[in-house]
């Protein structure tokens, strides 16, 4: 008798851990949804930003000069920041994606100092680049001395801002179709629970339990295994930014920590309303089932 009820604490010991398992990869798979979405812009200003504007300056220019173009490049609104490519460095970069020294064939060094430009992303537009442009060219014919040319490839800004848009409707197909599995996938894992016990609803409704009465355990367990599940999966979204950013330092400027609160409320509110909704569901079906048709569910 102490082995058959042993036996039976530990079924329905393994039946809610296995639930609270289940809840939590299907609300860890809602929380990245979430995050994603979240980041979309993020992500999408971090590429943008990342594209910067080449600016070639003439042979033998000083630092004081390099100084001054710089500061004034800094100056404008649409520049978030610049950064300074000596020739030998240049250089550098040339042997590593030529694979050979360009000096040796050519007979001398046709690298340049450079300056890259890295443009806000609200101005990566067409619109706002034409005006970029426009400052930049009135800058090379007042600084004609020190700078040569201005390096930039506007195709491939245009599908960057693009594929981002593209992206982005994806991104919101994708969301709707997984806010939607995951709903799925949390009612069929409760309502297989509540299967087990539907002849313990059917006998507590014949021995005079309000409806009311009858579901209140089954929603209060389900809404701790869906609490339990949220800061499992939590902790797991936490694991995978640190693992991102880990291998991505600079994706750590993506995340702004506002959102990640966000994302763990929303997935705390899921795990809270899913579970009770669903719960609620499948323990009302079987309330309206009669004791034979019972089984034959």
């Amino acid at each position: 008798m102490a082995d058959r009820h042993q036996f039976k604490t530990i079924s329905l010991f393994t039946a809610g851990v296995i639930t609270t398992i289940s809840i939590t990869l299907v609300l860890f798979l809602l929380g990245l949804t979430f995050l994603v979405g979240f980041t979309a812009k993020g992500m999408g200003d971090f590429l943008k930003e990342s594209m910067g504007i080449s600016i070639e300056l003439t042979e033998n220019i000083d630092g004081e000069s390099i100084n001054k173009i710089r500061k004034e490049l800094d100056a404008n609104p649409y520049v978030k920041s610049t950064t300074y490519i000596s020739k030998e460095e240049s250089k550098k970069k040339l042997i590593a994606d030529l694979g050979r020294d360009p000096e040796e064939v050519q007979g001398y060094n046709p690298a340049h100092a450079y300056i890259d430009v890295f443009i806000k992303s609200e101005y990566m537009e067409a619109d706002s680049l034409q005006k970029v442009k426009d400052s930049f060219t009135r800058m090379r014919l007042h600084e004609g001395s020190i700078v040569n040319d201005f390096i930039y490839s506007e195709g491939d800004i245009t599908n960057v801002n693009k594929n981002l848009s593209l992206i982005g409707t994806t991104l919101i197909i994708l969301a709707v179709i997984l806010i939607l599995i995951s709903i799925t996938l949390i009612r069929s894992i409760i309502q297989l629970n509540i299967y087990s016990k539907r002849f313990l609803i059917n006998t507590m409704q014949l021995v005079g339990a309000t409806n009311s009465f009858i579901r209140r355990p089954f929603i209060r367990k389900m809404v701790l295994s869906g609490v339990i599940a949220a800061i499992f999966a939590g902790l797991a979204i936490t694991g995978v930014i640190y693992y991102v950013t880990g291998i991505i330092p600079e994706a750590i400027s993506i995340v702004k920590m506002y959102e990640l609160v966000i994302v763990y409320g929303l997935v705390f509110i899921s795990g809270i309303t899913i579970t009770t909704v669903a719960t609620a569901w499948a323990v009302n079906r079987y309330l309206r089932m009669t004791t034979n048709k019972l089984y034959h569910v």
